[in-house]
Order: structure tokens, then C-alpha cells, then sequence
């Protein structure tokens, strides 16, 4: 089989399109035919190395594992032995961040407890940009209690991975949410339903007067401190950290703010994969409520492309690959 490879810490140019053996599931493990995977800024970090404390897990001087690629859509080819979930042509999806990655290859083998059914009328590609950027958006919305309608909801950088399926989120929460990105994005977030958009480029949400029960922060540029002014009395603030200094920090002086003021201020612990998140977005993509947005499409052998289109900001909406 195909698959995207690498030996070491970098760019996209130490990927490499190679033929590998197919895997054989073991007990408990299911086989699956990709048919679809995308693209997320957590393959960029991973592929790079970064945050350098990461390398413990993933490997200190080189990678521990050749194989890259978390969102997944296929399905199921063969099963192992004891496998009683899942069976032969079930269409799955899954982010396979805890389950040794590679997405991006023809097949892929992991417990059949990484797979979740894929919802109905959603194509493989819709299905999978969701796993990963929708989870870790439900979660950071909902990371300092529930969302109630009619709250006022920012979603900062609402254009990139995530920030879209934030939108559509809160929106379905009875949210009214404003959107804030560069102006190369408003029209994104427009399509993801925002009510309001702010160009940072023009304006500051944080000196204009607005006030937000919740503000997500997928940035990560400054600190927490930064956007207290902008919270409603009794209001939330949740980093989605992606810098080990914006988790500290948020850990540490969002819990001083939240001991001393209404206001809560922080972080939360991001759970991969979470079965009971998947089944609740799941409902939503299936009523309607949420719709993957997908900006551009890229073969197996592309893959390096894909990844570069991401990291250099030009992505609006998901980047999927297909095979």
C-alpha cells in the first residue's frame, strides 16, 4: 500500500510517498481503506517536532513513528479476532491522535476502538474534517460549563481549522457570535454563520467596547490578561493552547483572575477522540447544523502541498486529501 512517511523532524519536504506493507489487524483491531483524511495544524506540529516538550512522548532527537495523518473516513476492510463493534463495510471515522497516526496512507490499522460510526449523509470527505478540529472546538467551548442562547460568544481566529466549527457550534447553542480573523477570512466566517466579524487587522476587539460571555481563544498570541476587559460580568475565557508559555500562563494567571473576580479564565485538558463528542456532533451533522466547509482538495502524492497550503495561511476552510 501507499503511504506518507518520514525519518525525522521538519518541513513537508521530509515527507515522502512510499509503498509499505499493508498492515494485518491483531485482536481487538480493525483494517480500514481510507477514503478520505485532512489536514490539521496539530500534522504541522507533530511533523516539526513542536512544541520541543512533545518530543517526549513522540520522540526526543527523531520520531518514534514514520507514520503521519490524524483525521480519518473510511471503511472497515477486515477485523481482528474479538472485535464485536464493528464489522466488514462500516463506513468509520476517527482521529487517531492516541492511536500511532497515519492517516495518510492508503490503509490504516488501530484498535476498533478508535472508529466511531461515520454519520449518514455526509460524504468521507465531509466526515473527515470534523474529528479533530470539531472536537477540540466543542470542547473548548463547553470547557468552563455549558453555552446558554442567546449569550454573546467571540471565537478568535474563527477562520482557521477550528474557528469555523466553533461558529456553527455555538451558533447551534443559540449563540450570537462574532468572528475574528484577518480580512482575508471574513467571508469564511460569514459562510460559517458568524453575526459579526472583526478584521484584526483593523480593529482591536479588546479597546472597541464589546463585551463577550465566552471568548475562545484559538490564537494563543497573548496573554489572558489581554482579553479580561472584554468578558461580561461572570464570563468565560478559554485558551486552545498550542504554546507551552499560553498553557502555563493560562493555567496559572486565569486561575488567579478566577479566584479573585466573577470572571473564569483559562485552559482545558483536550481529550482526543472523545466517543460522547463525536456522537453529539454526529447528531448535528446529521440535522444540519454543522457543514464541513472544504477549500481545497489534494491527492495521496500531494500531501507535502497540502501541508504547505496550510502552514502558509492560505486555507479557507478545510484542506482535505483524498484517494
Amino acid at each position: 500500500m501507499r503511504a506518507i512517511v518520514r525519518e525525522e523532524y521538519g518541513s513537508p519536504d521530509v515527507l515522502e510517498l512510499r509503498e509499505i506493507e499493508k498492515p494485518v489487524p491483531g485482536d481487538g483491531e480493525v483494517l480500514v481503506k481510507v477514503h478520505a483524511a485532512s489536514v490539521n495544524t496539530a500534522d504541522l506540529d507533530y511533523l516539526r517536532g513542536r512544541p520541543v516538550a512533545a518530543r517526549v512522548a513522540s520522540g526526543i532527537s527523531r520520531p518514534r513513528s514514520s507514520r503521519i495523518g490524524l483525521d480519518v473516513a473510511g471503511r472497515v476492510e477486515v477485523v481482528g479476532r474479538d472485535v464485536t463493534t464493528l464489522g466488514v463495510g462500516d463506513d468509520v471515522w476517527a482521529d487517531l491522535f492516541d492511536s500511532g497516526q497515519g492517516a495518510f496512507a492508503e490503509y490504516v490499522c488501530a484498535p476498533e476502538t478508535a472508529f466511531s460510526p461515520m454519520p449518514s449523509g455526509v460524504t468521507f470527505e465531509q466526515a473527515a474534517t470534523v474529528p479533530h478540529s470539531g472536537v477540540l472546538a466543542l470542547q473548548g467551548l463547553l470547557g468552563y460549563g455549558e453555552i446558554n442562547p442567546g449569550e454573546k460568544v467571540l471565537i478568535n481566529g474563527a477562520g482557521g481549522c477550528v474557528g469555523p466549527f466553533a461558529v456553527q457550534l455555538a451558533k447551534s447553542f443559540g449563540a450570537e457570535v462574532t468572528g475574528v480573523d484577518h480580512g482575508g477570512k471574513l467571508e469564511l466566517m460569514r459562510t460559517a454563520g458568524a453575526d459579526h466579524l472583526i478584521d484584526y487587522t483593523n480593529e482591536d476587539f479588546t479597546t472597541n467596547g464589546g463585551r463577550y460571555d465566552l471568548i475562545l481563544d484559538i490564537v494563543d498570541e497573548h496573554s489572558v490578561l489581554y482579553y479580561r476587559h472584554s468578558l461580561a460580568a461572570g464570563g468565560r475565557y478559554v485558551l486552545v493552547a498550542r504554546r507551552l508559555t499560553g498553557f502555563a500562563q493560562a493555567f496559572l494567571v486565569g486561575a488567579g483572575v478566577s479566584m479573585t473576580s466573577d470572571k473564569r479564565m483559562g485552559t482545558f485538558m483536550w481529550r482526543a477522540n472523545r466517543r460522547a463528542d463525536l456522537e453529539l456532533i454526529k447528531g448535528l451533522l446529521e440535522n444540519g447544523k454543522i457543514t464541513p466547509i472544504i477549500d481545497r482538495r489534494f491527492q495521496l502524492s500531494e500531501v507535502p502541498d497540502a501541508l504547505r497550503y496550510q502552514e502558509e495561511g492560505h486555507a479557507r476552510g478545510k484542506v482535505v486529501i483524498t484517494m
